[in-house]
């Protein structure tokens, strides 16, 4: 009889054991009503088997949409399946650049639905403003577990701070780690520099380059001595810094925020260019083209400015150039700019967070699906020989964009690049001056009207004086006051005061 009992008692611990494991599965994730996918593997079999089949929808910026784009989309489908224990099937919506912000502004608040998006520091689906929206999902507690290799061996650790955003200072998307310090300088088209025999290692300022701007406008009369390719004024101060388009500040005195309007370094540059705009050196409609890539592509511009030096960027610069060689005199030394410039976030909306950002993990680490995805199906679209990419003649798939994907140094090389121009650029990013703000996030949630106010008055004012085409003892006194009424003042009171304090926390001063 007692044996009877302990086998009744047996049976029914076991069942009750029984019960509420199948009910602790039947709760599943929070986040997408399944349960929460096993962490990545290398192999493909057994693991693949244990994660149920999922749809993933990636939304992304593009110039213009691809003719091959679903058979691109079908090859990279085929290498998941294959290649993958992620068992996913993923749906690519590349959305052009000029529409993307309205798009994907109306798909995030009418819930649509989306797992992967692509957003960008201050461009464009601005990352910060949609971490307050309570578009992106914080990814702090799920990185180490599902994107271990993105997370600890893609970039340095530091770096990470620079994407923390939001009241809670996480972590809301995964950087494309690209070139993350810049530089800035002169790029000459070199048939000038040889013809001349201009030495443009002596240039150290903009006064520098005078004499061979007038070589130029004296003997070359179909050519621009000088443009720049968006209009910029930059200040040759070796000491002088811009940070993030957010405030000024000298080296020396960091904690001292300025806006660069009022520095007579911005003066200073404003008075040369349009010294040399009186002289001749500047195209005289510069301030009204309206597409600057096609101006510049015309090839009859001899001197720029470059406001990255990445390496190898030279062969870039020749594309825009005309298709005319380029050599580059770089002015200062190279200041980490931050990693936010691309970056992909997984939406709050997502119904499989955990398989979105393994496919990320994926995308950062695998460099054959890298590859599918920015230049497409090799033999079809583009040849590869010793790491150098060659776009087919008459390609359907040529989207241009490596930096939207994810880590760019997974991808191919440029004909013309250096060998080792990865292994530099890292190099610059990881030897550039940290500056003391970086991991400093604005916050300008209050500041709506008057950010847009002087938005407007920018664009009145800013490219006419730094294209020299107005005088700036004239103009100048007047954009100032503009930017005053528009509530100027009040922006940087509010950005100084937020700096202040997280200087202060972060015991930085």
């Amino acid at each position: 009889m007692r044996l009877r009992k302990k086998k009744v008692c047996s049976v029914m611990f076991a069942a009750i054991v029984l019960i509420l494991i199948m009910a602790g599965c039947s709760q599943g994730s929070k986040d997408g009503g399944n349960m929460p996918a096993p962490a990545p593997s290398d192999s493909v079999g057994d693991k693949k088997k244990e994660l149920e089949s999922v749809d993933l929808i990636w939304y992304y910026g593009v110039g213009l949409q691809q003719q091959d784009q679903q058979s691109v989309e079908d090859e990279v489908n085929k290498y998941l399946k294959e290649k993958t224990d992620l068992n996913v099937t993923l749906k690519l919506k590349p959305v052009e650049f000029g529409s993307y912000d309205q798009k994907l502004n109306v798909a995030i608040a009418s819930g649509e639905p989306m797992d992967i998006v692509w957003t960008t520091a201050s461009w464009l689906l601005k990352y910060n403003e949609n971490v307050k929206k309570g578009a992106f999902l914080a990814l702090d507690d799920l990185l180490p577990t599902y994107a271990p290799k993105t997370l600890n061996e893609m970039m340095p650790k530091r770096y990470w701070d620079d994407v923390k955003a939001g009241s809670d200072g996480k972590i809301y998307a995964i950087p494309n780690y690209q070139i993350a310090a810049t530089s800035w300088g002169f790029i000459f088209q070199k048939r000038f520099v040889d013809k001349y025999k201009f030495d443009i290692t002596k240039v150290k300022k903009y006064e520098d380059l005078e004499p061979f701007l007038e070589t130029l406008k004296n003997n070359e009369p179909d050519i621009i001595p000088f443009a720049n390719p968006g209009g910029g004024a930059l200040s040759d101060d070796p000491n002088f810094r811009n940070y993030a388009n957010i405030f000024s500040y000298d080296i020396n005195d960091p904690f001292k925020i300025m806006n660069k309007v009022d520095t007579s370094q911005y003066k200073a540059v404003l008075d040369v260019m349009h010294k040399w705009y009186q002289k001749g050196y500047i195209y005289k409609d510069i301030a009204t083209v309206k597409d600057r890539n096609l101006f510049f592509k015309k090839g009859n511009v001899a001197v720029s400015t470059d406001v990255t030096f990445k390496p190898g960027g030279e062969v870039e610069y020749a594309v825009i150039f005309g298709n005319n060689e380029i050599v580059s005199q770089r002015i200062s030394s190279p200041v980490f700019t931050g990693v936010t410039a691309t970056m992909n976030a997984i939406a709050k909306a997502s119904k499989n967070p955990e398989r979105a950002l393994m496919l990320l993990e994926r995308v950062n680490n695998d460099k054959e699906l890298y590859k599918l995805l920015c230049y497409g199906i090799e033999g079809k679209h583009y040849t590869e020989e010793d790491g150098v990419y060659k776009a087919v003649e008459g390609t359907g798939y040529r989207p241009e964009i490596d930096w939207v994907f994810g880590n760019q140094f997974n991808g191919l090389l440029r004909t013309g690049q250096p060998e080792d121009v990865f292994g530099q650029t890292i190099k610059r990013n990881e030897e550039a001056e940290i500056p003391p703000m970086s991991g400093f996030h604005f916050n300008d949630s209050s500041l709506k009207t008057e950010l847009a106010a002087v938005a407007s008055v920018k664009a009145e004012y800013a490219v006419p004086l730094e294209t020299g085409t107005v005088d700036p003892d004239v103009v100048l006194p007047r954009y100032k006051e503009a930017l005053k009424k528009a509530g100027q003042d009040k922006i940087m009171a509010e950005i100084n005061r937020q700096y202040t304090e997280w200087a202060a926390s972060n015991a930085k001063k």
